[in-house]
């Protein structure tokens, strides 16, 4: 059925019928079809080869559409147009065409010059195509249909390849490819272009890194870098769950919630909205602060949205912490962690009304299954008890009224549920206190356990005698408001937005300095076996560094997009890296007490993190922004063209900054690159978080193969714009991604790739360069005209870079800019 512009085409019928009518309809041609004119074949055959054999609905067809510079298209398939077909007169053939395959493609050029009223149809058809942005025509004179592709990028259409139909009787006897080629889901699928450029050589070259041996290698750590890792992990990510450090953890480590981050290359106005469109209902959540959360009880639980490792666990833990002696004297605070510790448990009702008191007998002293407390809580119900005909037992038999009164208890704690409530109504109104429950890390798991923990928080909220917060991800929240258990509930929401990286790390950092050199409870540092004095050298210079360079503040500020957990395992994993020589960086720090680490240590460890070369899995933050999906060297482009685009003021946007995709396709249209290098770039881009949809499809939210982007909205993250605006340009980042690149310049290829497998820095300097001078002639010679992306200009701005390693190399100060090789 005909959808919306942008999605999915679909015939009304299945293959096999529209065969049927086919066979049909040629049964019952007349004997003068030959000489039907062009408007008799159109009429008479075209039409109803669309419509009846291959499910072409109305609202999907166009005719005689103008082209704009006098033309005009017979048949327009499409919304926005996919393909034009150009129908002649049934008398006039294509000539004798050689019989063969349909299933085989053929060169055009042959038969345009064996064949006139061919190449007639041919050059008519390719100008409609190219005016109305449509990639595939089709030539149909009845008997005789050709199919081909209309924009080649790099070569003429003229010199490419077709699928030939020729007969009607080819029609039957090929009609499942007819089908797969023409049919509305066929050419929503760009199906013909896609099987044409399968056929079609070039192949898209190798990349170098087929010349080394072992390029999934990892590096190892050396005992001193193994050390150093364990105990930087103990000092940054384990600690804050040190009973010991906790509460100075957070007094000093722990960082105010605030959107606008200063080194972010995002717009302040687009971080504070970026959790506007989670509802899906048009509400706008509220930010999160301290009176938010120490309000009233409510009947319904506050739902408390913020991206994967944003500081939600943190921001609550912090609340507690900062509550004065009396509030938190008069606070039960039960943090329940439905990660991991939840896995191992039955369901998560049961874990939960088993943690619950497990916790509060823990923290609190106080047993709610203790026969003390079950007195208390049902005080009420056991006078009732005493009312009863067993309660007349207590005169006559105390013995058997006892253990009639223990079964009744018994009972009344064995429904858990009920008798959890009760346990809170005690403490509640009883004691005078006020209860707050955090479900959190629920994102961590399945839709059905985050559905599951929030019907829970549901009921338990509706008793009114507690605060409960449950903490999810945008993206997990909208899939179940749009169609799960929340999509039932009307819910306060809260955002919690990302802090600044730099100032999370600093605070880190110092926080560990500080508990190495004993100045706060060492804990469990005890034993361990690589001198404190090591470490604190290591974490010393990192931390002068992150604190006096702004390059690497803006490094860690959006390379982690607002993810304070992926940046403190960046920072700690950098920590005993194998691709750091930090008994190097020990040793300097221990002689001179002032040495700062250089940025590109950080970002080298970012491309290649335990692995020796870069590769898919190597990183976790970055993307091979050169790469390829088609034999199309002006490809290498395309990956940075889209982050700039969506990040410039160019385009329509909505209030959010947000591009609808189809936008997208259109706008690299113009400069010559297929749907489907697009739609695949797209794609790429959203699963490494260089671009992102509302609710972070792609990468979160999992999308069918077959369902293109187009109608999806996307935006550039601060990771994509810092990828093409900074990274992409940089001496590590070239050398990592040369090898990783499909290269269509023999003689660069081949350069590289003799220097592929080196670690020396002379020859990954040669690489470098060699590869950016690739590239920079590249760029010349795609001849992509636009004012939002400028490669050259990247590439200058690094220069300082490659100085830098240039001077290493010769031992001597730099003086002069090296003069970079383009190939021409």
């Amino acid at each position: 059925m005909h959808q919306a512009t942008g999605g999915q085409m679909q015939a009304p019928f299945e293959l096999s019928e529209g065969e049927e009518r086919l066979r049909t309809i040629i049964a019952q041609f007349p004997p003068d079809s030959s000489h039907w004119n062009e408007a008799e074949n159109r009429f008479q055959f075209v039409d109803r080869l669309l419509i009846e054999c291959l499910g072409w609905e109305k609202p999907n067809i166009r005719v005689e559409v103008q082209d704009g510079v006098g033309g005009k298209a017979d048949y327009v398939l499409g919304h926005p147009a996919k393909a034009v077909l150009e129908a002649k007169r049934e008398a006039k053939a294509f000539g004798d065409l050689p019989a063969g395959k349909p299933t085989l493609v053929r060169k055009l050029d042959p038969l345009m010059k064996a064949f006139p009223e061919f190449r007639e149809a041919v050059h008519q058809v390719i100008p409609y195509c190219s005016l109305l942005g449509a990639q595939v025509a089709i030539v149909c004179n009845g008997p005789q249909l050709a199919i081909f592709q209309a924009i080649i990028p790099g070569q003429s259409p003229l010199d490419g390849e077709c699928f030939l139909f020729n007969g009607i009787q080819s029609y039957l006897s090929n009609f499942a490819l007819l089908w797969t080629l023409l049919s509305p889901e066929g050419i929503s699928e760009n199906r013909a272009y896609r099987d044409i450029a399968i056929h079609r050589n070039p192949r898209i070259p190798e990349k170098a890194s087929i010349v080394i041996p072992e390029l999934m290698k990892h590096r190892y750590r050396s005992p001193f870098q193994e050390n150093l890792r364990d105990l930087s992990g103990l000092l940054l990510e384990e600690i804050e769950d040190n009973p010991d450090l906790k509460s100075a953890f957070y007094r000093d480590c722990y960082v105010p919630i605030e959107a606008n981050n200063r080194h972010l290359l995002l717009s302040k106005q687009i971080i504070s909205a970026r959790y506007k469109r989670v509802s899906g209902d048009g509400i706008t959540p509220s930010a999160i602060d301290d009176t938010a959360v120490l309000g009233r009880a409510s009947s319904r639980p506050v739902v408390v949205l913020g991206d994967v490792g944003v500081g939600k666990t943190s921001f609550f833990e912090n609340l507690f912490e900062r509550m004065d002696v009396g509030e938190k004297a008069n606070t039960y605070f039960i943090h329940i962690n439905l990660g991991i510790k939840a896995n191992l448990s039955k369901d998560v009702k049961t874990f939960v009304l088993s943690e619950i008191p497990a916790v509060l007998k823990k923290k609190y002293g106080v047993d709610i299954n203790s026969s003390s407390f079950a007195d208390r809580i049902y005080y009420e119900e056991l006078r009732a008890f005493d009312e009863s005909v067993k309660g007349r037992l207590k005169a006559v038999d105390p013995i058997a009224y006892e253990k009639e009164k223990i079964e009744f208890l018994s009972a009344k704690i064995a429904e858990q549920d009920n008798h959890l409530m009760a346990a809170f109504g005690h403490i509640v109104r009883g004691r005078g206190k006020q209860i707050i429950i955090i479900m959190d890390n629920a994102d961590q798991r399945g839709l059905a356990v985050q559905q599951e923990a929030f019907l829970i928080s549901q009921e338990l909220a509706s008793w009114r005698n507690l605060l409960i917060f449950i903490a999810l991800r945008p993206s997990t929240f909208y899939d179940s408001k749009t169609t799960g258990a929340l999509s039932g509930y009307q819910n306060k929401i809260l955002t919690i937005s990302p802090p600044p990286a730099d100032e999370v790390v600093q605070r880190r950092l110092t926080f560990a300095v500080r508990v190495a050199e004993g100045k706060e409870n060492p804990g469990k540092l005890e034993g361990i076996r690589l001198q404190l004095g090591s470490v604190v050298a290591f974490l010393n210079a990192t931390l002068r560094a992150v604190r006096s360079n702004q390059s690497i503040q803006q490094f860690l500020s959006n390379i982690s997009s607002g993810n304070t957990r992926s940046v403190i395992e960046l920072i700690t994993s950098f920590c005993g890296s194998p691709n750091v020589d930090s008994q190097k960086i020990v040793r300097i720090e221990e002689e001179s007490g002032s040495y700062k680490v250089p940025l590109h240590e950080f970002t080298k460890h970012a491309l290649l993190g335990e692995y020796a070369y870069f590769n898919a899995q190597s990183s976790l933050v970055a993307q091979n922004v050169f790469d390829v999906s088609t034999a199309d060297a002006r490809e290498n482009f395309l990956c940075p063209l889209i982050v700039s685009y969506l990040s410039s003021n160019i385009g329509e946007k909505d209030s959010d900054g947000f591009v609808l995709g189809e936008f997208v396709v259109t706008e690299m249209l113009r400069h010559g690159f297929i749907e489907d290098q697009t739609r695949n770039a797209l794609r790429r881009l959203a699963a490494k978080r260089l671009i992102e949809t509302p609710y972070a499809h792609y990468r979160e939210l999992k999308v069918a193969e077959n369902q293109p982007p187009d109608h999806f909205y996307f935006r550039a993250t601060s990771v994509g714009i810092y990828h093409v605006k900074h990274w992409m340009g940089a001496f590590s980042f070239l050398d990592a991604t040369s090898t990783d690149t499909p290269i269509f310049d023999e003689a660069s290829r081949s350069a590289i790739s003799d220097l592929a497998p080196s670690f020396e820095i002379a020859d990954r300097y040669k690489r470098a360069s060699e590869f950016r001078g690739y590239l920079e002639s590249q760029w010349h010679l795609a001849n992509i005209n636009t004012k939002y992306f400028d490669f050259p200009a990247v590439l200058r701005l690094q220069d300082d870079g490659f100085n830098v390693v240039k001077g290493v190399i010769d031992k001597k100060p730099f003086k002069q800019k090296p003069v970079w090789k383009t190939h021409r």
